[in-house]
């Protein structure tokens, strides 16, 4: 009897020294999520009009894609698609600005190029396409530099990015 009874005894204080967690836990306050306040956003018209320093700024950027990867050709794949998607890039954003005659000249060479982007993203630079890619990035890096300076388009840059007509010349006064 003894046992039994020293054996309930261990029992109620193994138990009393565990404790009950989840019967604890139901009668303990939780704390409470600070409520997030929704984050409110005012819309704005934001207008950016062509200007020869955003043209000079793509300008920059396109020399410095084209420069790097005439220098990296060849050695990093995911290098050559992501500098040949940032010229691509660059001067399309430079034809945007420009007005419509000026623009058509570019686009055989973005397409050249884009031609040149096919190539490289297909992992097909095998010697002889990668000597034909150098020389088309070559002879459009010259043709770029001598055409569409920031200095030489400044006369063709547009008013506005809507406009499709003879942005450069001067407003029409009077009927």
């Amino acid at each position: 009897m003894r046992r039994i009874i020293a054996l309930f005894l261990i029992f109620f204080i193994l138990t009393g020294l565990a404790g009950c967690e989840p019967l604890r836990k139901k009668f303990t306050r939780k704390k409470k999520e600070p409520v997030k306040m929704p984050r409110i956003y005012q819309v704005k018209k934001y207008e950016k009009k062509p200007t020869p320093e955003l043209y000079k700024q793509h300008y920059v950027y396109w020399m410095t894609w084209h420069s790097e990867l005439l220098k990296v050709l060849g050695r990093n794949h995911k290098k050559d698609v992501k500098c040949m998607e940032e010229i691509v890039g660059n001067l399309k954003d430079m034809q945007n600005m420009l007005l419509e005659e000026k623009a058509d000249q570019l686009e055989p060479h973005i397409q050249r190029l884009v031609k040149v982007q096919d190539i490289i993203t297909k992992e097909d630079l095998s010697t002889g396409n990668k000597d034909y890619v150098r020389m088309t990035l070559e002879r459009e890096d010259r043709f770029v530099k001598r055409e569409f300076h920031y200095k030489k388009v400044k006369d063709h840059l547009k008013k506005s990015f809507g406009d499709e007509d003879a942005a450069g010349a001067a407003p029409q006064t009077g009927k």
